[in-house]
């Protein structure tokens, strides 16, 4: 899986709430980006079978900035995304990609609850919540607009002041990206939920 590079740890920090030590203000914004894989998107339309088992889109590093506010051991987040990804196609042992292809545009607004705290000022925080996303490129015919969900864990770590680092996972899910008369030009596919996994670092200034 090639998606665990370094620079990609930077993006699903975002997703979370970041949340520093308790002395600090409980506003901050957020900057970082992240390794992002994507699952599901198509498959072979019933009774269908070729060379090619799926298209999604492919691995991709996303961009993300946010906003954060801490209330209590609670918290809410707002986290803008944008990534460009290529179109993979699937079979077995082997797969090609068209680069790029497909944008990506990811908005989340998160609440998140503070589950454990590491040491005296690491929190450990799970957040949940909508996940709209808008996708275009040559791989589609016309933009389209998916609404979903998104869960992400975030670990807050203080570097000095009012800055941080936090690192998070996440895993989202939404519509396909590709609707039926995209999929059928390719082939007799059909469109199927989308799973969209991230890994990002970033950093955290506290307001």
């Amino acid at each position: 899986m090639r998606y665990a590079h370094p620079l990609l740890l930077l993006a699903v920090l975002m997703a979370g709430t970041a949340l520093p030590a308790q002395a600090q203000g409980p506003w901050s914004v957020f900057v970082g980006g992240g390794a992002a894989g994507f699952g599901g998107a198509s498959k072979p339309a019933a009774g269908e079978e070729g060379d090619v088992q799926q298209f999604k889109p492919t691995p991709t590093t996303r961009l993300h900035l946010g906003v954060a506010r801490t209330l209590g051991p609670g918290g809410i987040a707002l986290d803008v995304s944008y990534a460009k990804a290529g179109l993979g196609g699937y079979a077995d042992g082997t797969s090609y990609s068209l680069n790029p292809a497909l944008r990506l545009y990811d908005v989340r607004l998160l609440a998140s609850y503070e589950v454990l705290t590491l040491g005296p000022a690491t929190p450990v925080r799970l957040a949940v919540g909508p996940m709209l996303q808008v996708w275009s490129g040559d791989a589609i015919i016309d933009t389209q607009t998916r609404l979903g969900g998104a869960a992400t864990i975030t670990m807050g770590v203080p570097i000095s002041g009012s800055v941080g680092v936090i690192v998070s996972g996440s895993l989202g899910v939404a519509g396909s990206p590709f609707d039926a008369e995209t999929l059928s030009s390719a082939g007799l596919f059909e469109p199927v939920t989308t799973w969209t996994r991230e890994l990002a670092v970033g950093l955290r200034l506290s307001l």
